[in-house]
């Protein structure tokens, strides 16, 4: 059934619903205060906040190395398989699906409470020279912050330092896989997908689509198709549907203001349309997170 698809529930993730001391206490070592949270040799698996097959809504920005294991996680739908000596940065308000997860996984993160501005995510494998370079600016963070006295502009300039650091890698990532670039198809997927995640609150029609990548909406359904083995209206409604999760559970919306913020033309329309996707409707959706 088409509505099945989309039935998992949203989980809010943010640093003040989760206490991350108590939560990793003997597993991992954790700093945290109104600035930042670092956590050294974070363990998914054994989070107890944390788990498989589930969809998060992550509040605040991300930088997480991966130093042992793999995973397999989406991020805004787009899907990455991550292995030891990634580099994984998100922006704030973040989708991330998590399919799975190795037992081995361990990950050097930090958690952004300073008004850091990320504007997309990254995912990145590093060489291991470039990997070890952060690792050491990383414990540089983690020894200043532990000090005594916590100076939070040092921290924060060594964060910035940080995200500025894995913005040139990817950039000069790019530039050297000219060699290994994805075809036109994947491409024009990639592109498609972060243009629904940009405007999926306000547009669902193939056309406003097709006319941004410059192709007719025959042949964008045709090449979404292909590369994905989905329609375009398939990832345009998945994509509405985590947006209304997130506003339903979290920004204290009612139906109607939901319906008005994602673009419908009424509350009834919006109500037809969530309980198609995920076969119960808007407010039972909201009675179910209580």
């Amino acid at each position: 059934m088409r509505g099945s698809r989309n039935n998992k529930d949203i989980k809010y993730f943010s640093a003040d619903s989760v206490d991350l001391k108590e939560s990793l206490a003997g597993q991992s070592q954790v700093f945290i205060n109104d600035h930042i949270g670092i956590v050294v040799n974070g363990s998914p698996k054994l989070a107890p906040f944390l788990e498989e097959g589930a969809v998060y809504h992550i509040v605040e920005p991300r930088l997480l190395l991966v130093l042992s294991g793999h995973a397999d996680v989406s991020l805004n739908m787009e899907r990455y398989l991550i292995d030891k000596g990634t580099v994984i940065l998100t922006s704030a308000d973040v989708i991330m699906e998590t399919e799975m997860w190795s037992d081995d996984m361990q990950i050097f993160g930090f958690l952004i409470k300073d008004d850091i501005y990320i504007a997309e995510n990254i995912v990145v494998q590093l060489q291991p020279e470039e990997f070890n370079n952060l690792l050491r600016m990383a414990f540089l963070v983690w020894n200043i912050a532990n000090r005594q006295s916590f100076h939070s502009d040092t921290v924060r300039q060594l964060v910035m330092a940080m995200v500025s650091e894995i913005i040139c890698i990817k950039e000069e990532h790019d530039f050297s896989d000219k060699s290994e670039l994805p075809s036109r198809r994947q491409q024009m997927f990639h592109d498609f997908m972060k243009l629904v995640n940009k405007h999926c609150e306000r547009e669902r029609n193939i056309s406003f689509y097709a006319s941004h990548l410059r192709v007719t909406p025959h042949h964008l359904s045709a090449i979404i198709k292909e590369a994905s083995g989905q329609s375009v209206m398939y990832w345009v409604d998945r994509a509405t549907i985590l947006r209304a999760k997130v506003l339903l559970k979290t920004s204290g919306m009612m139906t109607y203001e939901v319906a008005d913020r994602l673009n419908f033309v009424s509350s009834s329309a919006f109500c037809s349309f969530f309980k198609r996707e995920t076969g119960m409707t808007p407010r039972a959706f909201q009675k179910a997170q209580e």
